[in-house]
């Protein structure tokens, strides 16, 4: 798939357009779809949630499921199509790695559908509407900093739409089915990508997260409410390690073993509450 077939000259205009002084601006909006964004905002939904009414914890553990596992399609399908960004000349931010399709908007569509889908707030057509919005904002803000092609964000939310319909249709009834297809699609990333930094924390991290589960409905914890106290620590330790063995050169099972930590802890936490 060339550049021209991905509309190259969406990005060239947009990214154009916008004035120097707003770059920080749209690089800081950008943040609503990335990774980071999900995996801090997904097990928050899920802990916080159902004390707050937002929706039970068996939802939450169904948002997490399709948040992880939107993760591990983004790697698998980045590795699977290869293909490169915008040249450095259109970029108006440094970023690196495969283009298509659009990470951010892939896990955006999975993220906000499904908070769309499984929320108690609100009317159903205002969430799907507000959902659909951010999706549409934050494929705009990829244009406009010039690091993906039109193709790459309507890809991307394609995909995200998809996956979120499929697993919210098959743990209708069984919450861990979820889990389980985030690690088979972890797998396939790590079968086709290679054992390389990403498909390794998602296949960490999804393994861990269908541990926690098992280990929440093991000692029937699914009513136990969760203190910020106890879980802000527990999160911000591992989560940050989690993020730290990305961000250097961390040996390939020291990834693995941090994220699949990462991913109990954050499942589990409501075994520790009461």
């Amino acid at each position: 798939m060339n550049a021209l077939g991905r509309s190259a000259g969406v990005t060239e205009a947009l990214a154009g357009s916008i004035p120097a002084a707003l770059v920080p601006v749209v690089a800081a909006l950008t943040f609503l779809g990335s990774t980071w964004f999900v995996v801090s905002a997904g097990p928050a939904v899920y802990l916080f949630g159902p004390s707050r009414g937002w929706l039970s914890r068996r939802d939450g553990a169904r948002l997490l499921a399709v948040s992880v596992g939107a993760l591990a399609v983004v790697v698998l399908a980045k590795g699977a199509f290869a293909e490169p960004r915008p040249p450095a000349s259109v970029m108006r931010v440094a970023e690196h790695g495969n283009g298509f399709p659009s990470g951010h908007a892939t896990g955006a569509a999975a993220f906000y559908g499904g908070l769309a889908a499984l929320l108690s707030v609100g009317t159903r057509a205002r969430r799907y509407a507000a959902g659909a919005g951010l999706v549409a904002f934050v494929a705009f803000t990829r244009l406009a900093l010039g690091v993906h092609y039109l193709g790459d964000v309507v890809a991307g939310a394609l995909l995200g739409a998809a996956f979120v319909a499929v697993l919210l249709a098959l743990t209708r009834r069984r919450v861990a089915y979820g889990f389980a297809v985030a690690v088979l699609v972890a797998v396939a990333a790590v079968a086709v990508v290679g054992p390389t930094k990403d498909p390794i924390a998602a296949l960490g991290g999804t393994v861990g997260a269908l541990a926690g589960w098992w280990l929440v409905t093991r000692r029937d914890a699914l009513t136990n409410e969760v203190s910020v106290a106890t879980a802000a620590p527990v999160l911000g330790v591992l989560g940050g390690a989690a993020a730290l063995t990305l961000a250097f050169d961390g040996s390939l099972p020291a990834v693995g073993v941090t994220h699949a930590l990462a991913g109990v802890a954050f499942v589990a936490l409501p075994v520790l509450g009461r």
